[in-house]
């Protein structure tokens, strides 16, 4: 995995969600009661970063729908973030991304094979 420099964050998270936009996802949280899964399988609409308001930085995964009303779509904010790692396929291709915030939970962001069965 790599570390993204703080400095570079706007700018990475805007071409990493232009490269996987739509791609399945799986989004999981590490905190103080173990491994939660957030979702699985929503499709990747955007990452961003917020440096105003409360809990700056804080990051912004957008999932699913194009809209909140889509009963598909999940915003989910990791408050005061202080590191981004991101590990990337033999290919190249994006894998994950992992957000750590002050207190120590992270919350890994993967990404799911197209050819995944719902069944």
């Amino acid at each position: 995995m790599a570390t993204i420099k703080r400095d570079e964050w706007n700018d990475y998270f805007q071409a990493f969600s232009f490269r996987n936009q739509g791609r399945p996802t799986k989004l999981e949280i590490f905190g103080e009661l173990g491994a939660q899964e957030e979702e699985h399988y929503l499709p990747l609409n955007g990452v961003s970063l917020a440096e105003t308001g409360a809990d700056v930085p804080r990051i912004e995964i957008m999932l699913g729908g194009e809209s909140a009303k889509n009963i598909g779509h999940l915003t989910h904010m990791v408050p005061r973030v202080c590191w981004v790692t991101t590990k990337v396929s033999a290919d190249g291709r994006d894998e994950a991304i992992e957000f750590e915030d002050a207190e120590g939970s992270k919350t890994l962001l993967q990404f799911e094979p197209v050819n995944h069965s719902l069944n």
